[in-house]
């Protein structure tokens, strides 16, 4: 792909901790690292200077609300966006986006490409509310066959491609130091990490690991538990945590909310529990990694298992069961001691040679820019 390309629109809802999040920004600096002049627009966040630092720009649209008023703000702002810096190309991540650039594209002749990175309510009015572009890319074969069936997208145009994970900045052997250093003395261990956003139903898996820990806490006395994200649940978990803490008289939980330094908790781990982007990036971290959370269960994460759990994005969206504190428990105990430290370090391996064979940051964007010149070239195979 030449660098001509016009000038690129990453259009997203918000820039904090999360897939989507996570995946725009490592996608927007490898276009840049790459020639190609891009932008990005979304609500802003806490991720926004590791665009800024880059010099990619970023301009404040309010895409995070279904608020008439709001999206109302956003439409005239994303025109606003693709007038000052002459976009030729949008590309739309989640539905609210994807809607109001097609609203903004339309008549202009500006090629719309969304990426859709999980799955969508398809009753009425939200099916009628979710556009595809001219290209639509799904995440998972499980997100494919979603857009195919109950939104009704034309097969034709969904190309799946994995998200993109930057494999040299996200690896085993991050520098801990500042965190060990933060976190203070007598630390303990062994250690479970917990990443998720801890808003509605993704702060389930936050709450049955803290009811797990009691169990945990018998067979490992000095475990620590580190859960890192907010959201509106936050201060339920937090609550939880010291009820937690106060039963077994120690500081055993710890939510700490909104982390930049995802990659050193990572490697402070001893096991992981996670699902999708989070769940990945630990793998890449060669970390043994429990598949918990978006759409419930689905365990220990072994090398058999990992390319048919790949299909969907790493969730339990396909396959999953209830979340059940006492399982998780098991599950975990099974992974944790001196004696299971040649079998985490097997797990964390296997995680790692699969992400980077299949889902570096480079090969991901070679065919994002793929799908880039079906749509300008017109191209309708």
């Amino acid at each position: 792909m030449p660098n001509n390309l016009p000038t690129i629109l990453l259009a997203a809802m918000a820039l904090d901790l999360g897939g989507a999040e996570t995946h725009v920004i490592s996608l927007a600096r490898e276009l840049h690292r790459r020639g190609h002049r891009v932008v990005v627009a979304s609500a802003g966040g806490r991720m926004v200077p590791m665009l800024t630092e880059r010099g990619i720009p970023h301009e404040v649209v309010p895409m995070a609300s279904r608020n008439p008023l709001v999206m109302a703000r956003a439409f005239f702002g994303l025109r606003r966006v693709i007038a000052r810096y002459n976009v030729g190309l949008v590309h739309a991540h989640a539905r609210i986006p994807a809607w109001l650039c097609s609203l903004v594209v339309r008549g202009r002749g500006i090629p719309l490409v969304t990426t859709y990175h999980g799955t969508y309510a398809a009753g009425f009015p939200w099916k009628y509310l979710t556009t595809f572009g001219q290209r639509a890319i799904a995440v998972s074969e499980d997100v494919r066959r979603h857009l195919e069936g109950p939104l009704g997208a034309p097969p034709e145009i969904i190309r799946v491609i994995p998200n993109d994970f930057e494999t040299g900045e996200v690896r085993p052997g991050v520098d801990i130091g500042p965190l060990l250093a933060e976190l203070g003395p007598d630390l303990g261990g062994p250690h479970v990490v917990h990443a998720s956003r801890l808003t509605d139903e993704f702060a389930d898996t936050a709450v049955a690991l803290l009811r797990a820990l009691p169990s945990l806490n018998a067979q490992f006395p000095t475990i620590r538990l580190w859960i890192l994200g907010d959201g509106n649940r936050y201060a339920e978990v937090q609550r939880l945590a010291d009820e937690v803490n106060a039963r077994l008289g120690r500081p055993a939980a710890a939510a700490v909310g909104h982390r930049l330094d995802v990659a050193a908790f990572f490697n402070l781990a001893d096991v992981v529990v996670a699902v999708a982007r989070t769940a990945t990036e630990a793998m890449l971290c060669e970390r043994p990694v429990v598949i918990a959370g978006e759409g419930g269960y689905r365990g220990i994460l072994t090398p058999e298992r990992i390319p048919v759990y790949a299909a969907a994005n790493f969730t339990a969206r396909e396959g999953g069961t209830p979340l059940d504190p006492a399982v998780l428990a098991a599950d975990i105990a099974s992974l944790l001691g001196p004696e299971r430290a040649a079998e985490r370090a097997r797990l964390g391996r296997a995680g790692r040679e699969f992400v980077v064979a299949s889902l570096s940051i480079e090969s991901v964007t070679a065919r994002i820019l793929d799908v880039y010149a079906e749509v300008l070239t017109g191209d309708r195979q």
